[in-house]
């Protein structure tokens, strides 16, 4: 009877050291290979969200670059003509519409002689002309040489829209005898920033899932998924991955790293990214 529970008992310590020895590795391997797998997929996780980012600043580079075009041709062209004939040709305003009528992003046109009347069209429906007007004045103030004066985009009040205003120099060798003006729509833009997911900005946020947007050099928003925050100019600085870029500026052309954001007392694990573009706003 003692030899058969000896028997039993040494049985047991058997399977025990036999379960040991084979479920220890597995159990080893398991969470090895559970980490590397969580590992990997943040790796991915971080580069698709790069790519997201680098991509969006690609389209609103392409974008901004088409309209500084479209700008810098006309000028080229008025310097070609000459420049001697903004006084007296009487027809530029209705050409000037029927550009707007080609491409419903042009807000806003205007030939700006140095010396003589301003000739201007606008959509009635998106602008004021005292807001065309302010736009003129702030750009050409800035206007000294042959470069081209890029703003940073600002609500347009009367149609609760943003826009983006670019003047570019109609030269008569190497003084200016006219500038051409254009308030380009900044709508196209906030349509790139648009997620597929009826959530707001914060909803996206918590579910995991990327908000891209686009700040100015002060760090305040220009375009957003939630338009609001963008109307409002509100500071973003109270993420860090907006705060690396300041700090950054030009010098890295993008950038992606973990951060923590304090939202009401609760931190939540996060993972910025930016991407600079050529217009600085």
């Amino acid at each position: 009877m003692l030899e058969s529970l000896g028997r039993i008992r040494l049985l047991y310590v058997v399977l025990a050291v036999l379960l040991l020895v084979g479920l220890l590795p597995l159990t080893l391997a398991g969470t090895m290979l559970s980490r590397r797998s969580a590992n990997e997929l943040r790796a991915i996780e971080g580069r698709y969200q790069a790519q997201l980012v680098r991509d969006k600043a690609r389209q609103i580079e392409l974008y901004g670059q088409r309209y500084r075009d479209v700008v810098v041709g006309l000028a080229r062209a008025f310097e070609i003509a000459g420049g001697n004939r903004f006084a007296t040709d009487a027809g530029y305003d209705a050409r000037l519409q029927r550009s707007l009528q080609d491409d419903p992003n042009l807000i806003a046109l205007a030939i700006c002689p140095v010396k003589g009347e301003v000739h201007r069209a606008f959509q009635f429906d998106l602008i004021k002309r005292e807001e065309v007007d302010q736009r003129i004045a702030d750009v050409l103030a800035k206007m000294n040489s042959r470069g081209v004066i890029i703003s940073r985009p600002q609500i347009i009040r009367s149609g609760q829209e943003m826009g983006l205003t670019i003047a570019a120099p109609v030269m008569n060798g190497e003084e200016i005898v006219a500038a051409v003006v254009a308030v380009v729509s900044f709508q196209e833009v906030f349509k790139a920033l648009q997620q597929s997911s009826s959530k707001s900005a914060r909803e996206m946020l918590d579910a995991g899932l990327p908000v891209v947007f686009v700040v100015d050099q002060n760090g305040k928003a220009v375009a957003h998924p939630d338009a609001a925050i963008a109307f409002s100019e509100r500071p973003m600085t109270d993420l860090k991955v907006v705060q690396d870029w300041l700090e950054t500026g030009n010098q890295v052309q993008s950038a992606l790293a973990p951060f923590t954001l304090d939202r009401d007392g609760h931190l939540t694990p996060m993972l910025g990214s930016y991407a600079n573009t050529p217009f600085a706003f």
